[in-house]
């Protein structure tokens, strides 16, 4: 589940950066920046994907790590 919301979180900045500079560079064609924005929108989850599942192991294994061995201690 949190490699699906880092994916959808990454993917919503991204949208919204390229929007941003479309605005700048591209005016009075809103019909090409909704083109734009859907190609981003469709794209790039597919390719963060397993960005975003290798992302959320290593944030997982930081945050929860592996439990230590101690000698002598019961299993």
């Amino acid at each position: 589940m949190g490699a699906i919301l880092a994916n959808v979180v990454t993917t919503e900045l991204i949208i919204l950066v390229v929007y941003m500079i479309c605005l700048l560079t591209i005016t009075q064609r809103d019909q090409l920046i909704l083109t734009i924005l859907f190609l981003v929108g469709v794209s790039f989850p597919l390719a963060f994907y397993h960005h975003s599942w290798s992302f959320w192991l290593g944030f997982d294994y930081f945050v929860e790590s592996l439990p230590k061995y101690v000698e002598g201690a019961p299993e």
